[in-house]
């Protein structure tokens, strides 16, 4: 009888992981903040809105790799050598568009021991090794005491932190310059300040704010991510759909 009730238990697990995907996804505050926004003048504020139901569309298309990223990885990483640096091609879907080995740098001191520049920033003069270069030997900021090609750090990686991330990519959007900052503060942060920003480049738009929640920070960020393509330079940026999301907030 047990048995029977298994794939019933799946299936409501399955619905519940829709259910609150499609919660966290929805726009809704989101277009409450743009439409309070005073300094966006209203064809803006159109151009903005056609550029968000876009970003949801080609978010959506990646759900069923974001979903069912924590099982599949689970299923499939044991069977990746520890050499690769991507997923095998039937599972490209759910790739990194860095490498299945992180995004992060390391750096090794006098004594020979390894440090993640993101944990311990890398003195002057220090020569950074990619979390994927084979010659790297240290742990990885997102999976600390694990080699970036352990099986747990790659778990991490893309079963967990960056589901889809290839994929999102791909049904991004290109960059040709800098976006442009139209309205609010490119110096908001998740331990303040508060507040947003709204940066265009061509048709293309990112919204994001950022407020203290109980001690949290509440995000909303839509639109394609040209935030990344600001800070540091991107030629495509993909679509991001986050109606809210909590994290902790930083000193």
């Amino acid at each position: 009888m047990i048995w029977l009730t298994i794939p019933a238990a799946l299936l409501a697990f399955l619905a519940a992981l829709v259910a609150l995907r499609h919660w966290m996804a929805s726009p809704a505050r989101v277009l409450d903040e743009i439409e309070a926004l005073t300094d966006v003048p209203a064809h803006i504020k159109a151009d903005l809105l056609d550029c968000i139901d876009a970003a949801q569309d080609a978010d959506r298309k990646t759900w069923l790799y974001d979903l069912s990223a924590p099982l599949v990885m689970l299923l499939v990483l044991p069977f990746v050598p520890r050499s690769a640096d991507h997923l095998p091609k039937a599972f490209r879907n759910w790739d990194n568009d860095v490498s299945m080995n992180g995004d992060g740098h390391g750096w090794q001191d006098e004594g020979g021991a390894w440090h993640d520049a993101r944990i311990t920033p890398a003195p002057e003069g220090a020569l950074l090794v990619s979390h994927s270069d084979p010659a790297y030997g240290g742990d990885c900021y997102y999976a600390k005491g694990h080699h970036p090609r352990s099986f747990w750090a790659r778990y991490i990686w893309l079963g967990w932190r960056n589901r889809a991330s290839l994929m999102s990519l791909e049904l991004g959007e290109p960059v040709t310059a800098t976006p442009v900052l139209i309205s609010g503060s490119m110096a908001i942060h998740r331990g303040g300040p508060y507040g947003h920003f709204l940066l265009k480049h061509g048709d293309c738009y990112h919204y994001k704010s950022i407020q203290k929640w109980r001690g949290l920070a509440l995000i909303r960020s839509y639109g394609y991510k040209l935030e990344i393509a600001y800070h540091m330079g991107r030629d495509t940026v993909a679509a991001v759909a986050i109606g809210r999301s909590l994290k902790r907030a930083r000193a």
